[in-house]
C-alpha cells in the first residue's frame, strides 16, 4: 500500500467540502458540484425551451405568435370600427 503524501491530501482536501453532500450524504467533491452546474444549465435551457411553443410544429416561439395575434386582433378591431363608422349617418 503507498504511503499518502501530505502534498496529495492538501488537493484532496481542495476538491471536497464538508459543507456539502453529494446524493449519497456524502462531502461532495468537484465532480458533484460540476454535475450540480450541468443540471442547473439544463433547467435554465428547459424554461428557455418552454418559451416557445414546446414541441409545436411552428417554426414561431411563443412571442412570434402572441405578435401574430395582436396583429390579427388590431386588423378585426379596425374592420368592426370601420362597418361602424359607415352606419352612422352623415351629419346634415
Amino acid at each position: 500500500m503507498a504511503a499518502k503524501s501530505p502534498v496529495a491530501d492538501a488537493l484532496y482536501g481542495t476538491l471536497i467540502s464538508p459543507n456539502e453532500s453529494d446524493s449519497n450524504l456524502e462531502q461532495a467533491n468537484v465532480v458533484d458540484g460540476l454535475f450540480a452546474v450541468a443540471r442547473a444549465i439544463h433547467a435554465v435551457s428547459t424554461a428557455i425551451r418552454r418559451l416557445g411553443t414546446a414541441e409545436a410544429s411552428t417554426p414561431f416561439g411563443a412571442l412570434e405568435v402572441l405578435g401574430m395575434e395582436i396583429k390579427t386582433a388590431g386588423e378585426l378591431i379596425s374592420s368592426a370600427l370601420g362597418e361602424v363608422a359607415t352606419s352612422i349617418p352623415p351629419r346634415e
